[in-house]
């Protein structure tokens, strides 16, 4: 699995685990603390700006971007109980996913405008050390895989416990698709460690400049909006045979649907959207407090 990219937006980044659970989603920004501490050494002055700036974007998210999480949800929740769902639909969650990832970064921008140039150069050498360690752990994982075929085997079983999350009982239909699934997605581990590698020096490069009111926003926007120019040609087509792969396997799992999983989906579904509508309304009422 890749790790957290860039010390202040990754760490927030973390809050798009929203549904997973209201305590988790609660206590999420002393989450983020935590996993910022693993990276750099704050002053307090710096601890009181980044607490700061974790509550008013935590206090967004909720109030914005959980209600339209609820939505979508059920909307997608509702073509699945009507049986109208279609392969269009699929991908434009996908789409609609990917612009509430940007919007998150939009609403991170600032805050990590105003507040990475008061890094000291000490500071930097932390994260720069950090971020080393972190790929090479990556690196040393992905130097003691298992032999293909069994790697495949373990793919094989990821996909099916993932499934079974939703379905309970996979069929002998579905559990043909998950393996098709396995068996045609190609590999990119390796070449998400080359790409993290670059963006690294990039982000890295970018924090020289953090005091440079003229190149630093700008290297910052690219790292944000348009990583995907560090993407080597391999990893896009990979990315995108892998993407269109799973958008096929979720309409044709879709369809395979017997009346029980619809069922058990879509009141998984109804518990994600109430979660959302609940946990909004609480910042909501609580405020920035």
């Amino acid at each position: 699995m890749r790790y957290a990219r860039m010390l202040f937006v990754a760490s927030i980044a973390l809050f798009l685990t929203a549904c997973s659970t209201q305590i988790g989603y609660r206590f999420a920004d002393t989450f983020v603390e935590w996993e910022l501490n693993k990276f750099v050494d704050l002053n307090d002055a710096q601890k009181q700006q980044v607490d700061i700036a974790i509550t008013e974007l935590h206090h967004w998210h909720a109030t914005n971007e959980l209600p339209f999480y609820a939505e979508q949800l059920q909307i997608l929740r509702d073509k699945i109980a009507t049986q109208s769902l279609t392969e269009a639909d699929i991908a434009e969650t996908y789409d609609i996913a990917i612009m509430a990832w940007q919007r998150m970064l939009t609403g991170i921008e600032p805050y990590a405008l105003t507040l990475l140039p008061n890094l000291t150069d000490a500071q930097l050498a932390q994260i720069e050390v950090e971020l080393a360690k972190r790929l090479a752990e990556e690196r040393e994982e992905l130097a003691e895989a298992v032999a293909s075929d069994e790697r495949q085997a373990q793919l094989r079983k990821r996909a099916r416990k993932n499934a079974q999350n939703w379905l309970r009982r996979v069929t002998p239909v579905q559990e043909r698709l998950l393996n098709q699934w396995s068996d045609e997605r190609l590999p990119t581990r390796e070449l998400w460690l080359a790409y993290t590698a670059q963006w690294h020096g990039g982000f890295l490069q970018a924090l020289n400049e953090r005091r440079n009111l003229k190149q630093f926003p700008t290297l910052l926007n690219q790292l944000l909006f348009n990583s995907d120019t560090l993407y080597s040609a391999e990893l896009a087509e990979r990315v995108a045979h892998n993407r269109e792969l799973t958008m096929a396997l979720m309409h044709d799992l879709y369809q395979s649907l017997t009346n029980k999983q619809r069922q058990r989906i879509v009141a998984k579904l109804d518990e994600y959207i109430e979660d959302c509508n609940e946990l909004a309304l609480f910042f909501e009422e609580r405020g920035l407090d």
